[in-house]
């Protein structure tokens, strides 16, 4: 099991409480640099790479958000597919990182760890 820290932050002219009532809102927040960045983070850390893994179908759900602190902390899934090329079979795992985020002004600074598990 390792666990690497992933930190990047976004920009929103949104209120919190549009985000918080629309997940696609909040993902659209993440730039293509920071969903690739997420996606080397999540692939780097497989023992098995066989497959070509890459990440498919993110969406983020359990956004929640403390006006008092200004924190709060959402959950981006995903999955994990495979396309082998010597044969015509493909497969998908799903997985998740749980991210917190400060809000300062409009900016949302975000932190959230992947934790590959292996059962053996």
């Amino acid at each position: 099991m390792t666990d690497r820290k992933l930190q990047f932050q976004v920009t929103t002219n949104s209120s919190m409480e549009s985000l918080v009532r629309d997940p696609i809102l909040f993902l659209e927040l993440l730039s293509k640099e920071q969903c690739q960045l997420i996606a080397d983070q999540v692939v780097s850390q497989l023992e098995n790479q066989d497959g070509a893994p890459t990440l498919i179908d993110l969406y983020i759900d359990h956004i929640l958000f403390e006006a008092k602190s200004s924190q709060g902390s959402f959950r981006l899934h995903f999955k994990i597919a495979r396309q082998f090329c010597c044969s015509d079979l493909s497969s998908c795992q799903t997985d998740y990182i749980d991210f917190q985020f400060k809000k300062d002004n409009s900016i949302l600074y975000i932190t959230g760890s992947y934790i590959y598990w292996e059962i053996q």
